[in-house]
């Protein structure tokens, strides 16, 4: 596609303006990163937004859709370990939704056979029904949360997002325990 055929938006935007502030106050460093992970948390906190307004309609925000989309995803039984694993969420964040959505009867909860300190979860009909309706809709609202980007924006960040999202995986995989080198601003041990 003609990239030229399309025209972006004026690229000054809030980040860039933090930027150049800070690059004011502290011209010994560098804000290269500021630029990118700024960048990243705005757009997650708008597409989120966006999506807890959306759902709403349905009873949810993302964070419960997140959990049953994961549940009608797999043949078999989750267990909130696992589930609070791929979703990227702490464990005490996982169980508030799980109890809610119980208490919904959109999932069921039994004990886990082979480990009795542990539970398995499974979506309810009621629970598989209502992802089966909501994630079109969502996906409709996603497409056109992108809508506004020419759609070589849009297919030049998968791979670019997929690469670092890979890197940070696999680091947060390698960290067992608090991590010191946080403070020097490194993702892993000092």
């Amino acid at each position: 596609m003609d990239q030229d055929a399309e025209v972006l938006p004026a690229r000054d935007d809030v980040v860039d303006r933090m930027q150049r502030e800070w690059a004011l106050l502290r011209p010994d460093l560098n804000f290269t990163s500021l630029g990118v992970i700024h960048r990243l948390l705005r757009a997650s906190r708008l597409i989120l937004e966006a999506s807890d307004a959306f759902l709403a309609d349905y009873g949810l925000t993302r964070g419960e859709l997140d959990v049953l989309s994961a549940l009608r995803r797999t043949d078999e039984p989750l267990n909130p370990t696992t589930l609070a694993q791929t979703l990227l969420v702490p464990r005490s964040a996982i169980t508030m939704r799980l109890n809610a959505l119980k208490a919904r009867g959109l999932l069921s909860r039994t004990a886990n056979p082979a480990d009795g300190r542990s539970s398995l979860l499974v979506l309810t009909d009621t629970g598989a029904a209502l992802v089966d309706e909501v994630i079109p809709a969502q996906l409709a609202l996603e497409d056109a949360l992108l809508t506004e980007a020419p759609a070589w924006v849009v297919e030049g960040l998968v791979d670019p997002l997929r690469a670092l999202t890979s890197v940070w995986e696999q680091e947060r995989g390698r960290q067992a325990g608090p991590s010191k080198g946080r403070r020097n601003g490194t993702l892993g041990p000092s």
